[in-house]
């Protein structure tokens, strides 16, 4: 209760200056509202155009012209994850490149194989072989060039090399994919390598060879984005609220009682010198009467005595003796209830 009060004593003693601010501040929210809801933000957003996709990979195919148990001669095998000298001695590699069909590219693609010595990581013999070198331009999209290498010759070759080092080092095979393109936008290469190993009658490509990208080109524009209903409508809906609220203070301010305000707070204040009851109105008594409430509570903390407080007459009173000091917001009515 006492909050309220204070609250009802501040709002009657600030009612204009709080009407106002009020009243000022409703009003710009509805400017500020208005404003949102008649200029829509701008975005700045990235989209990608352009885009085009180059991929190439190899496959490997190899037909059965050996003696073996394995295979039917004259099957073709294709992508497998091994060969068999014995089996199929020569295998053939085949580039595939797929570029956008919609336009004119121009492909460059290449295969080469290569042969290094290494002793202790360190290359002391190099040697390279194109298998495949072809250029062309591609108007439907796909591009395709292959070339067959002996694999039992390459395994007799590597042998000889082997025998001539004498053990001091190693020789590994590696194949070399190198894809260039050029497109109405986009230029740039495609790579990869892989190991062609050869393990007794085995050979086989370590790893895939394949490789792609997807060029594109970013685009930033400006998009405007109309405000939502939650922007604009919350803005004005604070704007009317701070409308009542002026409304209420003004009418708290004009039916205030002040003094009674007052009186109510600093009742609660002092609570605990206050007691309920009622004082004598006997007319040898000496009556005094003092101006605030907070002040005869002083005076009770002084005499040592309690301050009395009559619901029925609305009055406070601190009883010393003969003499009464007493306090009411409404002196007047008290004073002829006390026939004073």
């Amino acid at each position: 209760m006492a909050f309220e009060d204070r609250v009802k004593l501040f709002v009657a003693r600030q009612t204009r200056e709080l009407v106002a601010v009020l009243v000022l501040a409703g009003i710009i929210c509805l400017i500020a509202a208005g404003y949102i809801f008649l200029t829509p933000t701008t975005t700045v957003v990235s989209e990608d155009t352009n885009l085009q996709t180059f991929e190439t990979d190899v496959k490997t195919s190899a037909v059965v012209t050996g003696n073996t148990t394995l295979y039917e001669r004259g099957e073709t095998l294709q992508n497998r994850s091994v060969y068999f000298i014995s089996a199929t001695p020569n295998v053939t590699f085949q580039v595939r490149t797929s570029v956008p069909p919609d336009q004119r590219v121009k492909l460059t693609q290449q295969l080469t194989m290569e042969i290094v010595g290494n002793r202790e990581d360190q290359p002391f013999y190099r040697t390279n072989r194109t298998l495949i070198d072809r250029q062309t331009t591609v108007t439907d999209g796909n591009a395709t060039a292959e070339a067959t290498i002996n694999a039992s010759a390459l395994r007799q070759r590597l042998q000889e090399m082997r025998t001539e080092v004498g053990g001091v080092g190693q020789f590994q095979v590696e194949l070399d994919l190198n894809v260039s393109y050029e497109s109405d936008r986009y230029e740039g290469t495609l790579k990869d390598g892989s190991p062609l190993a050869l393990s007794g009658q085995a050979y086989y490509l370590e790893d895939g060879l394949q490789a792609d990208t997807t060029r594109r080109t970013p685009v930033t524009k400006e998009i405007q984005q109309p405000p939502t209903m939650l922007e604009y409508g919350g803005i004005g809906v604070l704007g009317l609220v701070l409308f009542g609220l002026a409304a209420v203070a003004r009418n708290v301010g004009r039916d205030a009682d002040t003094e009674r305000l007052r009186t109510n707070i600093i009742h609660d204040r002092h609570d605990e010198w206050i007691s309920r009851g009622e004082f004598p109105t006997e007319s040898e008594k000496q009556y005094i009467s003092i101006l605030t409430l907070e002040d005869l509570v002083d005076v009770a903390i002084d005499s040592g005595r309690r301050v009395i407080f009559d619901p029925d007459l609305d009055a406070y009173a601190v009883i010393d003796g003969d003499e009464i000091y007493h306090y009411a917001p409404d002196e007047d009515d008290t004073n002829v209830w006390l026939d004073l």
